[in-house]
């Protein structure tokens, strides 16, 4: 079953790459990035990022900067270029610092996909596996924080996306399915109601995508009737249903 955001590369086939490049060019091109399935499972309507009181909250320093590297898909890149100059300077006077190292393979994945479509296949493949490696020391920081493997699992996910499928590891989606199962068991199924929208969305949504690609139809399909029952009406639930059809229909 193909996945969507899936594309097979073929480094024998100039005329299936140009394709690809043209294609991906024109989607980095377009100011609608912020439709669903791109950076994030679905892009949040400010209504979907409120929890109730008292319950688990986002550390501000992971939101300020997903709003500022993410401008990226709206075709900022000044924003996004000044946000990444801010975080090196800030892994400069703490190469600890776990937050900014995250958003640093973050950055690096945006970086590697430019690169990309200029044709620097051979810069941007380094680049992307090294970003998977920061991504994973930002982690071993602080393997408990929520906000940090969270994170991963977010570009994990952009990668899946958007990189042709041939590309990305299997390990990729492993570890997405695992940051999305530690932060499911960390909310636990009493505090789930209560958390916003956007998350529980993002973290069934996503482990939905990641069992896809793991080939469990069956667990993906379970996740994504999740995301129904959490956030019945939402534009989770109508992604959600999207991704249930494609399966039933491939399963025909």
């Amino acid at each position: 079953m193909k996945m969507e955001g899936s594309t097979h590369f073929n480094s024998n086939n100039s005329g299936r790459n140009t394709f690809f490049f043209a294609v991906i060019a024109t989607v980095w091109a377009c100011p609608l990035w912020n439709s669903a399935a791109h950076a994030q499972f679905v892009y949040p309507k400010p209504e979907y990022n409120q929890p109730k009181p008292g319950a688990y909250v986002e550390d501000p320093f992971i939101v300020k900067y997903r709003r500022k590297f993410f401008a990226v898909f709206h075709g900022d890149y000044a924003t996004f270029n000044q946000a990444y100059g801010e975080i090196e300077a800030q892994l400069k006077k703490d190469p600890k610092d776990a937050r900014a190292m995250v958003w640093l393979g973050n950055g690096q994945t945006v970086k590697a996909g430019v690169l990309m479509l200029k044709g620097k296949a051979s810069e941007a493949i380094p680049l992307m596996e090294l970003s998977r490696i920061t991504l994973d020391k930002a982690v071993a920081l602080r393997p408990a924080d929520p906000n940090i493997y969270m994170m991963r699992a977010a570009t994990l996910y952009i990668q899946g996306q958007y990189w042709p499928a041939a590309t990305i590891p299997k390990k990729n989606w492993e570890t997405l399915r695992f940051d999305c199962l530690n932060f499911i068991n960390f909310i636990g199924p009493k505090r789930m109601n209560d958390v916003s929208i956007h998350v529980r969305g993002e973290a069934y949504g996503e482990l939905g995508i990641a069992y896809l690609n793991l080939g469990d139809t069956t667990h993906a399909k379970a996740a994504f009737q999740k995301i129904t029952q959490l956030n019945p009406g939402t534009d989770y639930a109508k992604r959600a249903l999207k991704e249930i059809a494609k399966i039933e229909k491939s399963s025909k």
